[in-house]
């Protein structure tokens, strides 16, 4: 038997191949990109800091500790400022 005629009897043989545009496969890798993006920073380590506000002409002082999860961080964006989208938790 001939090299040719085993590829084509086996191409007959296995199941038929799908193929998809390149749009979706490139679509589809920035949604799982971004979906792990935000796996990732969810599970990554909280920030705590403790928020102290002027009280001033206030009556109630608001100050505690706060809970920060960062879902967006971008460093060092301009003149050394970061920018980060959070969540926060009071406690």
């Amino acid at each position: 038997m001939d090299a040719a005629k085993v590829a084509r009897s086996l191409r007959t043989i296995s199941t038929p191949r799908q193929e998809y545009p390149l749009r979706v496969v490139i679509l589809i890798a920035l949604i799982a990109f971004l979906l792990g993006s935000l796996l990732r920073s969810l599970l990554s380590p909280s920030d705590f800091i403790y928020v102290v506000t002027d009280v001033g002409s206030l009556e109630q002082v608001e100050s505690g500790w706060r809970e920060i999860r960062r879902l967006v961080e971008v460093k060092y964006l301009v003149g050394g400022w970061d920018f980060q989208i959070a969540v926060v938790r009071r406690h």
